[in-house]
Order: structure tokens, then C-alpha cells, then sequence
């Protein structure tokens, strides 16, 4: 099934940042962290199979130099890489900006407070390379859009169908 995907987008000014809990820390991309990426994607049901989520990942970032730049992971303290997020960049609306692209926590670890931090952090990543930004959020995943939605990110209409659907979420700006 396709999923319905909304835009929101960010101008990356007065950003909250919030720090990881304890026994938890930020590590950024290293070569082999391909199989760990695919596992958390895969996890966290943007894949099918690690198979897809990896040949995604190579499609994607294999031509990328400096892919720690943009890449991070929250690791535990069992040294398992357990979150990502990429501060990546983008076109929408025939404009160029940042892009908080692949944000997912693995779902036995969501709800640890491990969100906001790795938000915070990919949005401070993009503030060193960018002035605004935009994401896209599958239209059903409430919990995500609000998780957003709090650290200032607000809606971005790029197709007509948005509009609906954000005067039907009760979202009025």
C-alpha cells in the first residue's frame, strides 16, 4: 500500500535542544553502518525487507562524500545503533533547502524520550548548512506529525489534497 505522504517545513531559527537520556549518545556515520541503518528502517516499517532498505540506502548515498556530515545514530549502551536521523537537503516547490530525511527510532526503544533529542539534533545539523528546511511525514502517523508539530515545524502545502487534510486534523495557522 502507498502511503500518503504531507510536507512541513521549518526555518530553523531558535531551535530547542534536548539531550539524549542517559546510557544513550549521539555517533555519526562511519562506513559499515549500512547494515545498522537498513536494520532501523526496516524496524521501523519503512521497508519491506533489509534487503530493500539496504539497496534504498546504496541508491541514495553511495555517491555521498562525507555521508557523516549529514548522518547520525543514537547508539545504546550495548553499543547498538538504535535511531537515525539525516540532515539531508532537497528541492520542493522548486526550491532548494535542508531536508530532515530518514528520522526513525527502532519501535521497542520509541518512548524512552530518545525523539526530540535526535529532532533537535538533525535540526541543528541542517541549521549549519541551511536557513529552512522541509520534511515529509507519512499523513496517518499522528504521533510523529505531533512530535513535529511541537518543535515548530508547521505545514507545508505542496499538493491541493493537504489542505484537507490539515483543516481535518484541526490545524489552523
Amino acid at each position: 500500500m502507498k502511503k500518503s505522504l504531507i510536507y512541513l517545513q521549518h526555518n530553523l531559527i531558535d531551535i530547542q535542544v534536548f539531550n539524549l537520556p542517559e546510557g544513550y549518545r549521539f555517533v555519526r556515520y562511519e562506513k559499515g553502518f549500512e547494515d545498522e541503518w537498513a536494520h532501523i528502517l526496516l524496524e521501523s516499517g519503512e521497508f519491506d525487507s533489509h534487503r530493500d532498505a539496504l539497496r534504498r540506502f546504496h541508491w541514495e548515498f553511495d555517491k555521498v562524500r562525507n555521508l557523516q556530515r549529514y548522518m547520525i545514530f543514537i547508539e545504546n549502551e550495548e553499543s547498538e545503533l538504535v535511531g537515525t536521523v539525516t540532515a539531508w537537503h532537497g528541492t520542493v516547490k522548486d526550491k532548494f533547502m535542508g531536508r530532515l530525511h530518514w528520522f526513525n527510532v527502532v519501535p521497542e526503544f520509541q518512548g524512552l524520550g530518545l525523539g526530540l533529542p535526535l529532532l533537535s539534533k538533525g535540526m541543528t545539523m541542517l541549521q549549519e548548512n541551511h536557513e529552512e528546511a522541509f520534511l515529509k511525514v507519512n499523513v496517518n502517523n499522528k504521533v510523529l506529525i505531533n512530535l513535529f508539530m511541537s518543535m515548530g515545524w508547521k505545514p507545508l502545502i505542496v499538493h491541493s489534497w493537504e489542505i484537507r487534510i490539515w483543516v481535518q486534523s484541526g490545524y489552523h495557522s
